[in-house]
């Protein structure tokens, strides 16, 4: 079989496991005692408890009290049911931020004041907060390989609920996706960061709190202004040492970062004669 073949039969098998027990689709055949449904909550179940790696055909049929050759007739392997955890687990996207609220952020999470401006950035910061709560509750939703664009009902849902945010705002369509795609891996990027930071005393024994004072020392040690000018200006100002935010605290980058990149938005939006303020 050419690999072309094979990749469109994974394709389709991948679509099959995500749609074809999909609620909004119609049912075909008797109810039986096992659905997709069923064997993904219960592969969520696990994942929460054990990690992405804790996962396997047998440890799911086990829970289920079936064999692992039962889980074949609805999920095709293990490739289709991380698929189908991963778009189940991620939910179906928040609701539309309402119009006129301010932006503000959880305690835990980042925008942690009022954002100026017209409603489609607190859109965008609605829909960042809800995704951070998503990875907050499902970690191990971080360790998933991504080998496609957004294919699953829940995953293309969250793709839209960025995109309803930007529509009206003045940019051009492409310009639209290549923003959602560029926040929404930003957004996942810094939390696997904060993530993998968070489970180091784990590994290493060493609290976040050790590790961040060690980190401030190794810089001021490390630091060569003639080699790192830059960071050993930072090094100075005391920019790594240890403050009010925990050293995997990801809040005032997501933060900063995400206003700077709407202020941009705003200027070239306005740059091409378009009406941002919605």
């Amino acid at each position: 079989m050419s690999t072309s073949r094979k990749s469109k039969e994974s394709r389709a098998r991948t679509l099959e496991a995500l749609w074809g027990d999909d609620p909004g689709r119609s049912s075909r055949g008797p109810k039986r005692g096992l659905s997709v449904e069923k064997i993904a909550s219960t592969a969520i179940a696990i994942a929460d408890a054990e990690g992405l790696d804790g996962i396997s055909m047998q440890q799911v049929a086990g829970r289920l009290g079936y064999t692992a050759m039962s889980l074949y007739r609805y999920v095709p392997g293990k490739e289709q049911l991380v698929d189908i955890v991963y778009d189940r687990a991620i939910g179906p996207p928040p609701g539309r931020a309402e119009t006129g609220i301010p932006a503000d952020g959880p305690a835990d999470g980042p925008v942690d004041r009022p954002v100026d401006g017209p409603d489609w950035r607190a859109g965008v910061y609605h829909w960042v907060r809800s995704i951070l709560k998503v990875y907050d509750r499902h970690p191990w939703l971080l360790d998933v390989t991504i080998s496609t664009p957004p294919l699953g009902p829940n995953q293309l849902g969250w793709l839209e609920a960025l995109l309803q945010e930007l529509s009206d705002i003045g940019l051009a369509d492409d310009e639209m996706l290549h923003l959602a795609m560029f926040v929404a891996g930003a957004v996942r990027d810094l939390a696997r960061t904060s993530l993998e930071l968070a489970q180091a005393p784990d590994r290493t024994g060493v609290s976040v709190e050790e590790m961040g004072e060690n980190y401030a020392r190794a810089m001021r040690e490390l630091m060569d202004g003639s080699r790192f000018p830059a960071l050993s200006r930072l090094v100075v100002s005391g920019v790594f040492e240890p403050g009010d935010t925990a050293y995997n605290d990801i809040a005032p980058s997501l933060d900063f970062g995400l206003r700077r990149l709407l202020d941009g938005v705003e200027s070239h939006v306005r740059s091409a004669g378009g009406a941002v303020d919605v």
